[in-house]
């Protein structure tokens, strides 16, 4: 067997939280940016393809409506992106796991410092420790995938 002490158990949890979270703030960021990347190119191409079609409308030759008819059909695979990935959604599906981990990484601090400075008995500890457990595998099961199957801890005092 290994030695794992109660302190060891809530470091290395506090520690797999804090990587999570960072995980979800940071898929949370970047499915932010693609949302707004992907709203703004499509904003252009239709702004594109609406002058180009003024112009074809008053005249100005056939390459102009060929090049409407070329932003507008772009706008629309960017459109059709951006509603299957849902960036947008999911961004703030990710925020929010990120947002309950962060609250979760805090109590996990305080119980490493309460039982640091010897406020708390180990059996409290224990207890206090179960209860996060039962809290973070709840936000795990709500968490959308960040790239890796969360694994929360499973190790249960008697």
């Amino acid at each position: 067997m290994f030695n794992l002490t109660l302190r060891d158990h809530l470091q290395l949890t506090f520690t797999d939280i804090l990587k999570r979270h960072n995980a979800h703030a940071a898929k949370a960021q970047s499915r932010a940016r693609w949302s707004r990347r992907l709203r703004g190119s499509e904003a252009v191409l239709v702004g594109g393809a609406t002058i180009a079609s003024v112009g074809a409308a008053f005249g100005h030759g056939q390459v102009l409506a060929a090049v409407a008819a070329t932003m507008a059909g772009a706008a629309l695979i960017v459109l059709l992106v951006n509603l299957t990935f849902d960036f947008d959604a999911s961004a703030r599906a990710h925020a929010a796991s990120g947002a309950h981990l962060w609250e979760l990484r805090e109590r996990y601090r305080s119980l490493l410092s309460d039982l640091h400075d010897g406020a708390l008995s180990v059996v409290e500890a224990r207890l206090r420790r179960d209860r996060l457990i039962d809290e973070l595998r709840a936000v795990y099961d709500a968490a959308p995938a960040e790239g890796v199957a969360p694994q929360p801890p499973a190790y249960r005092s008697a």
